[in-house]
């Protein structure tokens, strides 16, 4: 299990040398000549810390469950500015916009070889369930975003030029990258403390979600400037940070082996939730 993991780290290195390389050949990434703004400073943590992310977890996921679609997804959005020309928009496309849609494609397969029984390794029953009660909070999360955010800013006209995809279409698109966000953002850190009972990748979400409620989601509903660094920077950089976090403390608790077998056949997690046939079919 551990060389999977030093696998998967370095499949994630080689992704962040692969942004910056395209950030830095289409002069997204360049020294800076002026005093560096704080949108610059996110755009470039945001280029590090999204590939990277999604580079581990897409290896690991092929390396440990055969679940191998995030990785050829991601292989198709690594070649976006090979394919359709060197310059910054289809750079940031490419490395940012990559990540929710990946995330949604991941769980689709996920849930189909484990339907089947085609993973190579079948987390615990614990594990399952800790996976179903994330997934949930991020549905849950991703409905009232869609409702208090997106459904009034497609509704307003915001001053930005038509573009030829048909409305209906951009605000599947838009909910699609919403809910792939949420299941990293949010269904990350619920899967996490129910698994391990990790707390500071919850604690660092609920901080978030007390800006977000009160702050962000009215912003965005009126059309603020901030949705676009909202969608392709903030989101995608925070997910990547509380997942680190949450390793992070994993270590310092000791616990190396994410399977290791810690239910004794479902009977030690009797408090709290308790999820019966849920989204992978199991009764917990």
């Amino acid at each position: 299990m551990q060389r999977d993991v030093r696998r998967s780290l370095a499949v994630g290195v080689v992704a962040v040398v692969v942004a910056v390389g395209y950030g830095v050949a289409t002069d997204v990434i360049r020294p800076p000549s002026t005093p560096v703004l704080p949108a610059t400073l996110l755009l470039y943590a945001a280029l590090v810390t999204v590939p990277f992310g999604l580079g581990t977890g897409a290896a690991l996921l092929a390396l440990r469950y055969r679940v191998v679609a995030p990785g050829v997804a991601l292989a198709g959005f690594a070649a976006l500015p090979a394919l359709f020309g060197w310059y910054a928009g289809v750079t940031v496309v490419g490395v940012l916009v990559a990540g929710p849609f990946v995330v949604v494609v991941a769980l689709a397969e996920t849930l189909v070889r484990a339907r089947v029984g085609r993973l190579r390794t079948s987390p615990s029953p614990r594990g399952f369930r800790a996976l179903s009660v994330g997934v949930m909070a991020a549905v849950v999360y991703a409905g009232i975003f869609a409702v208090r955010a997106v459904l009034p800013l497609w509704r307003i006209d915001t001053g930005v030029p038509a573009t030829t995809v048909p409305p209906t279409v951009d605000l599947a698109v838009t909910l699609w990258y919403v809910l792939g966000a949420s299941l990293v953002l949010v269904g990350l850190p619920v899967a996490l403390n129910r698994r391990f009972g990790l707390l500071a990748p919850g604690a660092g979400l609920l901080a978030y979600l007390l800006v977000d409620f009160a702050f962000v989601q009215p912003a965005v509903a009126e059309g603020a400037e901030l949705v676009v660094a909202l969608l392709l920077g903030v989101w995608p950089t925070l997910s990547v940070l509380l997942a680190v976090v949450g390793v992070v403390e994993l270590r310092l608790r000791g616990d190396d082996d994410p399977d290791s077998g810690d239910d004794d056949g479902g009977d030690g997690d009797d408090e709290g939730l308790t999820v019966e046939g849920g989204l992978l079919g199991d009764r917990v």
